[in-house]
């Protein structure tokens, strides 16, 4: 199996400056090894550090120790010690971050929204308009809907214009922060569904999911996190 990502030795702690200097150790001693075709799911209580692993993975966050290597243009590539624009070159190819809120970008069109990560990575206007269409239409979003700025939508509707980005040209790498948290039960099932056969043709992932049902349909390994004490 081909290895996507090494993590070892994470540890991240939170300074609480208005709380008297209170040091929380959020992670300590954290290593994941993820393969091509795999999705680990991370479980632990509120305060675990889940969505801090994922921004630690992602670049967001640099942990106080440890390295994050990602296979990117056929190399193990430390994101922790990168620079900037590796990092950027990183996300726009090979890592994706689908979290389960939209950045609403004022003015910009739905369609144009979904194709923008296409267009970035050189595919023809005309196939990722194909492409996206394809998408919005699985996702039950009505093409009435696709000229318009998701601004005014509703949360759900945000969330699978979000995932429609992130799914109709999915990287190597894609982290999934509570991606069916605002979604009925049909569009869930979608959603899991596109994750399923995103996994089989080989990205890996990493993610959350507080419905149990979900995760336990989608793991294919779970990883268990537990609470840290503050110093």
């Amino acid at each position: 199996m081909i290895t996507m990502l090494e993590a070892c030795g994470l540890r991240k702690t939170f300074t609480l400056h208005n709380q008297n200097g209170v040091v929380l150790n959020v992670l300590d001693h954290v290593d994941l090894d993820l393969a091509a075709g795999e999705m680990v799911v991370l479980k632990g209580p509120s305060g675990a550090g889940k969505s801090t692993l994922l921004r630690i993975l992602y670049g967001n966050y640099k942990p106080v120790a440890g390295a994050v290597r990602l296979r990117h243009d056929g190399e193990m590539v430390d994101i922790v010690g990168a620079r900037t624009s590796r990092v950027l070159d990183i996300r726009r190819r090979t890592l994706s971050f689908v979290s389960q809120f939209l950045r609403v970008i004022p003015r910009v069109a739905t369609l144009d929204i979904v194709k923008d990560q296409m267009l970035t990575r050189g595919i023809g206007d005309a196939e990722a308009t194909e492409r996206a269409a394809a998408m919005l239409t699985r996702l039950n979003l009505p093409e009435q809907m696709w000229g318009l700025a998701p601004a005014t939508f509703s949360g759900g509707e945000q969330q699978r214009v979000n995932i429609a980005r992130s799914f109709v040209a999915p990287t190597p790498l894609l982290l999934l922060d509570e991606p069916t948290a605002s979604l009925d039960p049909v569009n869930r099932d979608v959603v899991v569904e596109l994750i399923e056969t995103t996994r089989k043709a080989g990205s890996a992932m990493v993610g959350i999911f507080h419905d149990d049902a979900v995760s336990s349909r989608i793991a294919t390994r779970v990883m268990q996190l537990s609470p840290r004490k503050a110093v």
